[in-house]
Order: C-alpha cells, then sequence, then structure tokens
C-alpha cells in the first residue's frame, strides 16, 4: 500500500497522545514535520504507512465524504444556533458574549496542543465560537449596515476559490504553508487576547488590529491569504484521511478544522471590509 502522508505537522502533534500500535485502528503518522509547529485551531494526526497486522481483513469502515459532510453541516448548524444567541445576547449581556468569545480562543488552544478530538469538546467550542461570532456581526453590523452578508459571501467566495485551486493542485499543501499558517493563526490568536486585555483595562487597542490605515489594511489583508490556505490544510486531510481509511469519528476533527477555518476567514474578512468602509 502506497504511503499517506499528511503534509500538514499539526496532524503529527497527535503521535505522542496516539494509543499504542496494538491498540489502535487508525494508525499515527511514521513520518512528518517536526512536532513543535502545532497550530491551535484544530489538532490532526498525521497519515502513515499502516501497520502490517491493518490489513483490509480486519478493518471496520472507513471514513467517507458522507460522513464529512454530515459531521460539518451538524457542528455549522450548532455554531449557527450559538451565533444567533450571540447576536441577541449582546445588547443586554455583552460581558456575556465577551466571556464566550476569549473561551473559544482558549478551548481551540487546548484542543488543539492536547491532539486529541473529543466530540463533546468540540460541540461546546462550536457554542461558544458561536455566540462570540454572533455578538461580533451584530457589533460590525450597527456600524456598517451590510457588512455580514458582505462578509459571509466573501468567505464563501473564497470557499470555493481555495476547493477549485486544490482539486485542480494549482495550491499544494507542504509543511513549510503548514508551519507558516499555524504560526500565523497562533500570533493572531495572541493578538487578539492582548487587544481584549487593553480594552478591558481601558488602556486602548492595538492599531495595527483595528486602525483604517495603510498599515492596517496590509495587515488584515496579509491575515487572509494565510486564514484562507487554512483550507488547503483542511481539504489535504480529509482527502488523506479517506484515502487510508481512517476511523469515522475522525469526522469530526474534519468538521472541527473546517469550522475554525470558516470562522477565521469570516471574523477576518469582518475587518477587513470595516477598515475599507471607514
Amino acid at each position: 500500500m502506497a504511503r499517506i502522508q499528511s503534509t500538514n505537522p499539526v496532524f503529527t502533534r497527535m503521535r505522542s497522545a496516539a494509543p499504542r500500535r496494538d491498540e489502535a485502528t487508525w494508525p499515527p503518522s511514521a513520518q512528518g514535520a517536526p512536532p513543535g509547529y502545532g497550530q491551535p485551531g484544530y489538532g490532526q494526526p498525521g497519515f502513515g504507512q499502516p501497520p502490517d497486522s491493518w490489513s483490509p481483513a480486519n478493518r471496520q469502515p472507513g471514513l467517507t465524504i458522507d460522513d464529512v459532510v454530515v459531521h460539518t453541516l451538524g457542528l455549522f448548524g450548532i455554531a449557527g444556533v450559538g451565533g444567533a444567541a450571540g447576536w441577541l445576547l449582546l445588547p443586554s449581556s455583552p460581558g456575556l458574549v465577551l466571556g464566550a468569545g476569549i473561551a473559544a480562543l482558549l478551548l481551540s488552544l487546548f484542543i488543539g496542543f492536547t491532539g486529541r478530538i473529543n466530540p463533546p469538546l468540540v460541540i461546546v467550542f462550536a457554542v461558544l465560537a458561536g455566540i462570540g461570532a454572533g455578538g461580533a456581526s451584530r457589533q460590525y453590523e450597527s456600524l456598517y449596515s451590510g457588512i455580514i452578508a458582505q462578509a459571509l459571501l466573501g468567505t464563501a467566495v473564497i470557499f470555493v476559490t481555495m476547493l477549485i485551486a486544490y482539486r485542480s493542485r494549482r495550491i499544494r499543501a507542504t509543511p513549510r504553508m503548514a508551519r507558516v499558517v499555524g504560526g500565523v493563526l497562533l500570533t493572531v490568536i495572541a493578538l487578539t487576547l492582548v487587544d481584549l486585555v487593553l480594552r478591558l483595562t481601558s488602556a486602548g487597542q492595538l492599531p495595527v488590529m483595528n486602525d483604517a490605515t495603510p498599515l492596517g489594511i496590509l495587515f488584515s489583508v496579509v491575515v487572509l491569504i494565510f486564514a484562507s490556505l487554512q483550507f488547503i490544510l483542511d481539504f489535504d486531510y480529509i482527502e488523506q484521511a479517506i484515502a487510508a481509511r481512517a476511523p469515522r469519528a475522525e469526522a469530526w476533527r474534519a468538521a472541527y478544522g473546517l469550522l475554525v477555518g470558516f470562522l477565521w476567514v469570516y471574523l477576518e474578512m469582518l475587518r477587513l471590509l470595516s477598515k475599507l468602509r471607514r
């Protein structure tokens, strides 16, 4: 059987937490980029050469694209319900909405660095992230009418464009791409937390993230480009997981990765559009 190896180094983080060879039906990667390059958005494992004992005769039904679609739609639906709640709660409970957003950021770091996907935790993340994104959406919409529709359309266009680019092999997932995208995501999360602390302590805000200056706009464009590449890494993971006949439970990981990528692109799109409309 041909070796299947993910280019996303985040996936290799699972190797240290994976069950031993005699316990696992889904083998950890035999190769991959150094595990020090972790991406907190989600923690997919690498896909390596299946062990000799992992023969077609004793395999369980593997992951299919239908599994990924069903889990993804379900998780997006949960996030959508959370988003509606965040939208409704913002006027009366802004602290609750902000707390949910911060909790979602911290939970994404926990999921990414522990490496294992726990479905209940993923669902909790979807709810919290949805509440935070819903509150942020209402805040932006109150300042710039129609910006939510523009951001959703822009996110959808980016998703379809990345899918076409991936399927046509015009853009390929590589270990270097994954390391850079992971580093950018870590940086954005860190800057977001710092910006929140500054706002909560009335110490101001980070200009590069909020100001509609040429530098601020350039920053948002660059971050949006790297956020878009997250979809390439997601597609690469899904394709290799299906080809390697990963357990069907891996659909949770695929759905989680797509949700993180979608929210990242959507929120960065909101930020960029708000700067351009000032």
